[in-house]
C-alpha cells in the first residue's frame, strides 16, 4: 500500500510512516524521515530546547512518572542483565581506580563513555565521547 507525505510529497510505502491509530489508514500523515526531521529542528532550536526541557523537567515531577521510569529501567536491567552487569563493574572499577577514563578514541574529547565489545569483559573498553559511542551503536545496528 502507497501512501503521500503531506510534508515532502513524495509518495512512499506505507511501512515508511509511523503507526497512528486516530487517523483513517491507521498511519501518521507525514512519512518517518519528514517526522524525524522536524523533531531534529525542533530540538536544535534552542527556544524550542529550552521549553522542551522545562516541559519534561516538571513532567518528570508527576510520582506516576517517576513510578512510571523506574518500572521501565528494572524491566531492562532484567532483559539485559549482562550488558548491565558489565557497566556496573567497569564503573565500580573506574572508582577504584582499576579501570582509568581515557579521552575519546576518535576525536579526543575528555568527556568519554565506556563502550563494551564484549559484555563478559567488563574491564576491556573502548573510550567513545557521545556522538561516537551512539554513532557506533548506529553502525552495529543498521548492519
Amino acid at each position: 500500500m502507497k501512501k503521500e507525505c503531506f510534508k515532502c510529497h513524495k509518495i512512499k510505502d506505507v511501512n515508511c510512516f509511523y503507526v497512528h491509530g486516530q487517523m483513517s489508514d491507521g498511519h501518521l500523515g507525514k512519512c518517518k524521515s519528514c517526522a524525524k526531521k522536524d523533531v531534529h529542528d525542533r530540538y536544535s532550536n534552542p527556544e524550542s530546547r529550552k521549553r522542551i526541557v522545562e516541559y519534561e523537567r516538571k513532567r518528570y515531577q508527576n510520582p506516576e512518572r517517576k513510578k512510571k521510569a523506574l518500572v521501565y529501567q528494572q524491566r531492562r536491567r532484567l532483559k539485559f542483565k549482562g550488558k548491565n552487569k558489565a557497566r556496573r563493574l567497569a564503573y565500580k572499577a573506574l572508582r577504584e581506580g582499576r579501570l582509568k577514563r581515557l579521552p575519546c578514541e576518535i576525536c579526543g574529547n575528555i568527556k568519554s563513555q565506556a563502550h563494551h565489545e564484549d559484555y563478559r569483559k567488563y574491564l576491556n573498553v573502548k573510550w567513545l565521547c557521545f556522538k561516537h559511542h551512539r554513532e557506533l551503536h548506529n553502525q552495529i545496528v543498521s548492519d
